[in-house]
């Protein structure tokens, strides 16, 4: 069933738990992610990025997209170094207002979906474990999870496989009935190193890295996602 190309269909039947990434893939938050990267750049002296930039990481931690972000402008990376870099993108992240950084189309009725059917459902992302609640209560879906995991939550980030063992010790599912949604190579090589099946949301930021690595399945629109009839 595994497959390095997109698969169209899958046999929901067995699955007991469903982890998601939250950016790029449940959230679209590149507008706030660049305006935060844009706001502490300006915060550090330097000019803010220009209309339309393109970030040159979306699936790394704040610090990691905010150090590439400053060699990719050429400018020097604070006297705080990583930390303070981090710590800069996360301050202005978080101060955007509610709501700007919306659902994609269709998030909510797949979640609701599947809870109807029993299924426990969970978040699993590289964002600081505060500001992921806080997105997430923004766009109204945090009551829906049992349990959020953000990179600060067991000390190390993906692709390393320990936050979604984390996450999968408090649901207390095993990883063979378990499917992690994400968007990012980061996170198909978060679930092939928890033994966890992947499927791969192809709308969200993730590049074509991600074919390294093997899928149950590849969508572009939630919209798409169905189970068998009961």
């Amino acid at each position: 069933m595994h497959s390095k190309d997109g698969i169209s269909s899958f046999d929901w039947r067995g699955v007991r738990a469903m982890v998601f990434d939250m950016d790029g893939t449940l959230l679209n938050t590149e507008y706030v992610i660049v305006q935060a990267a844009s706001h502490a750049l300006v915060h550090l002296g330097h000019a803010p990025l220009p209309e339309g930039y393109h970030m040159p990481n979306m699936f790394g931690t704040a610090a990691d997209l905010m150090l590439d972000v400053l060699h990719e402008r050429g400018v020097p990376v604070p006297p705080g170094g990583r930390a303070e870099a981090g710590a800069l993108f996360e301050r202005f992240y978080a101060a955007q207002p509610s709501g700007a950084a919306p659902l994609y189309d269709g998030v909510l009725d797949w979640l609701q979906t599947a809870q109807a059917r029993g299924i426990k459902l969970a978040v699993c992302t590289n964002k600081q474990h505060a500001l992921a609640l806080k997105g997430l209560e923004a766009a109204g879906i945090l009551h829906l999870f049992e349990v959020v995991t953000g990179r600060d939550s067991c000390g190390v980030a993906k692709p390393a496989p320990e936050p979604l063992f984390h996450t999968l010790s408090y649901l207390k599912v095993s990883a063979q009935d378990t499917v992690f949604f994400g968007d990012t190579h980061a996170d198909a090589g978060c679930a092939e190193a928890a033994g966890v099946r992947f499927v791969w949301f192809k709308s969200g930021f993730g590049t074509e890295r991600v074919r390294e690595f093997a899928q149950v399945l590849s969508f572009t629109q939630y919209s798409e996602l169905a189970f068998a009839p009961a």
